[in-house]
């Protein structure tokens, strides 16, 4: 099919079409389809050209594979294996050494050359995992956030735990919230000081290392562990676990003092008593009450200006309540905010800064 078309053409433009026309004999259409057939095959030879680099490419990625494995480097495993391994040690903290294996600190130094770096190297591996920043500055950055997009989605976990442990160890850079979808892992970083060296990081202890000491503590002592669980999944945990000194209170009668447990709480946290808000208390008294297991469940409130705690327990001994509530009343009093505490049989109420709506607990008398 011929289609016409009156078109406008700059002087220029003819004289670069001056060797078609020669050609041609003049003729400005056949000039004009030999100029559109000759860049038809300029650029399909460009495309073919392209399609080989990249296959050179692959076959030079596959290779560099290859004498990585011949030389016991790495090891070709199943990803349903990995997978496996990946989810069987959430929770564990990578050794420091085993990053620098995969990260040089002495040749990566800038957050830059750690996307760089990362994104060459799982080219290389074919993890397709593409690993994008965004940062204050490439030196020293206050903040940062990492993604991760792509890839296996347990592999990019680990790819985002090395990256999270390299970045606060040798950038003081700390995990501030860590965000995880099917196909993106997204990481936020603050910068921080390090008090020391050999401690882990706040944040990345939350979001990577949560379980990390409960199992150091569980390879010092496997027996004890080991022999505790089954005592406690045997009782259904229905076990006490307290502080002796506490418990030698409790039997007494003699419960440790508002200095004590001042004392006490200062060593355990780090800080007094009045460098935590009302909200903060609570959580850490719930996080205690649980632990001790006295009780059998507690519900907390933090919402400001209606704050309470109600504890939940099993025990029908007037005595045994009596001394429940007077010992958590204790340590209650010692964060230093003022409430008022109701019992019934089975639960222990702290209101704080008012009285309890007694239309609320009908069947609660004062203590």
């Amino acid at each position: 099919m011929i289609v016409r078309k009156n078109i406008s053409i700059d002087q220029s433009y003819v004289d670069k079409l001056k060797p078609f026309l020669e050609k041609n004999n003049g003729n400005l259409s056949a000039a004009i389809r030999d100029a559109i057939e000759t860049a038809s095959l300029s650029l399909t030879g460009s495309t073919v050209e392209n399609g080989e680099k990249d296959s050179s490419k692959v076959s030079q990625n596959a290779e560099f594979r290859n004498k990585l494995i011949e030389d016991d480097e790495f090891l070709l495993v199943h990803h349903t294996l990995l997978e496996w391994l990946i989810k069987k040690t959430s929770g564990l903290l990578i050794d420091e050494s085993i990053v620098y294996e995969l990260i040089n600190p002495y040749k990566v130094k800038r957050i830059s050359d750690v996307v760089n770096y990362i994104n060459s190297f799982n080219e290389k591996m074919g993890w397709k995992i593409k690993v994008d920043a965004e940062y204050s500055q490439d030196s020293e950055p206050e903040t940062v956030s990492l993604t991760l997009s792509d890839g296996n989605p347990y592999f990019r976990e680990i790819m985002a735990h090395y990256l999270a442990l390299y970045l606060a160890k040798q950038m003081k850079l700390d995990v501030q919230g860590l965000f995880c979808k099917s196909n993106m892992t997204k990481i936020y970083f603050k910068r921080f000081e390090f008090l020391d060296y050999q401690k882990v990081p706040k944040g990345l202890e939350r979001y990577f290392g949560q379980m990390d000491l409960v199992f150091r503590e569980i390879q010092k002592k496997p027996e004890f562990w080991k022999n505790l669980i089954k005592t406690y999944r045997q009782q259904n945990y229905q076990r006490l676990s307290i502080n002796r000194k506490t418990f030698e209170a409790l039997v007494s009668g003699n419960l440790p003092s508002l200095a004590e447990i001042t004392r006490d709480f200062e060593l355990d946290t780090g800080k007094p008593p009045e460098a935590f808000t009302l909200a903060e208390h609570i959580m850490i008294f719930k996080e205690v009450y649980l632990t001790d297991s006295i009780g059998s469940d507690i519900e907390v409130c933090t919402v400001k200006g209606r704050e309470y705690v109600k504890l939940i327990h099993d025990y029908s001994d007037k005595k045994v309540c009596e001394i429940i509530a007077k010992y958590y009343s204790n340590i209650l009093k010692s964060t230093g905010y003022p409430f008022t505490i109701t019992t019934n049989p089975h639960m222990i109420l702290f209101v704080f800064g008012k009285m309890p709506d007694s239309t609320s607990f009908p069947e609660m008398s004062t203590l």
